[in-house]
């Protein structure tokens, strides 16, 4: 049963592809809210005890309290009632309860990777079907037509679970584990779809880390040639292809206009930071969930979105110090960096990289804003933390075969 709710959370969380838009966005949350809540319910009914597992309890409380806290600051200050406010804030709330829930139901690791595994899979024909199919979108919400970065702009599902198997891929090939075509070819689809995605930084990130994580094994000689290779890549190769070349204007000319405007994400950070905050108090407590066009605060606030283009989707980290204060940040910031600090068990090396690639694109994206983001870096969290060497000797049932 629990095995099923979580293959049903993982995917709801996209609204299992959305064919042909049949889901509402509200059907869709609410198909989400309701596997999450019964997710909830078994690991009350029948979860193990955390009382041996070693996990960040007081930054993950203290992250869950301040959700909590902003729907009351949401309300005192802010024109929207307090109904209205627990539903903006459910899919944050439920989103990153799912940690709990997680180390709760206690999962086997092997189970976990392979429908992680199998959502990367389907992701990568549906987003071949979606960039030949339009202007007709067959999985997904609708999206504008953008060609501004050389190609077709087509949302890539499971972008950051991508990332996350591309990590997992070289782990493996440094481990010297069998069928290495196998993992080659793994990280080269991985590799394309972030490509293909067309979002600067998530390319950046990940091929920066990627480098590194190669090279910190390898001899000097080997270290050489890989960047040797590398440059060989950007100086000959890269410039070879037109979605490179249109993605390097692209960057050029914004730097251009950033000399006479500020950049819209150093605006939005200023902004959601300490132009926006009400009163000395929510900088500390946060602002709480507006509610787009379910209230007057929503609309002012999306009025506001509108004018300037400041979106914290956009700056995720300034966006949770506007939502839950400093103090959420400071919370979940800390349940990051503990996430990649931990020592792991060689086999779990790729996720001190994950997590590095997730702590950075919260700068510039909306990775801990988005729900169907928060879902995949709780499931990460309970890899780091709910199924380490000393918690699976405690519990076999991690262990078991899938």
């Amino acid at each position: 049963m629990k095995k099923a709710l979580f293959v049903l959370t993982l995917f709801s969380s996209i609204g299992f592809f959305n064919p042909m838009q049949i889901f509402s966005p509200q059907l869709t949350k609410l198909m989400f809210y309701l596997c999450i809540c019964m997710c909830a319910l078994l690991a009350v009914t029948d979860g193990r005890s955390l009382r041996g597992i070693d996990y960040p309890r007081k930054s993950y409380w203290l992250f869950m309290l301040m959700i909590a806290v902003s729907t009351v600051s949401a309300t005192a200050f802010h024109p929207q009632s307090y109904s209205v406010t627990l539903m903006s804030t459910l899919p944050y709330f439920l989103g990153y309860f799912f940690f709990w829930i997680m180390l709760k139901l206690a999962l086997p690791e092997r189970f976990i990777l392979k429908w992680m595994f199998i959502g990367c899979l389907l992701a990568v024909p549906v987003y071949f079907i979606n960039l030949f199919s339009f202007p007709n979108v067959v999985f997904g919400e609708e999206f504008n037509l953008d060609t501004s970065r050389g190609m077709l702009r087509v949302p890539v599902f499971f972008l950051e679970i991508m990332a996350f198997f591309l990590f997992y891929g070289i782990n493996q090939l440094l481990l010297g584990r069998g069928r290495k075509n196998l993992w080659i070819m793994i990280c080269g689809v991985c590799t394309l779809m972030i490509f293909m995605s067309v979002v600067r930084q998530v390319i950046l990130y990940s091929m920066v880390l990627c480098i590194l994580f190669l090279l910190k094994r390898s001899s000097w000689t080997k270290k050489l040639m890989v960047v040797a290779a590398g440059i060989i890549v950007v100086v000959y190769v890269l410039p070879m292809i037109p979605a490179y070349n249109t993605m390097l204007e692209l960057s050029g000319d914004q730097l251009e206009e950033n000399e006479e405007k500020e950049n819209v994400r150093i605006g939005a950070w200023r902004y959601y930071t300490f132009e926006n905050q009400t009163n000395g108090l929510t900088p500390i407590i946060g602002n709480g969930s507006p509610s787009f066009g379910n209230s007057v605060w929503g609309n002012v606030f999306d009025d506001a979105i509108e004018d300037n283009g400041y979106l914290y989707a956009d700056v995720a980290w300034a966006g949770i110090i506007y939502l839950f204060g400093w103090t959420g940040f400071a919370a979940l910031l800390i349940l990051i960096l503990k996430a990649v600090f931990k020592r792991k068990i060689p086999e779990q090396e790729y996720l001190t990289y994950w997590f590095v690639f997730i702590f950075l694109c919260g700068i510039g994206s909306g990775v801990f804003i988005y729900y169907n983001s928060i879902i995949s870096i709780m499931i990460g969290l309970y890899l780091v933390f709910g199924t380490n060497e000393k918690n699976s000797d405690n519990n076999p049932q991690l262990q078991q075969p899938v």
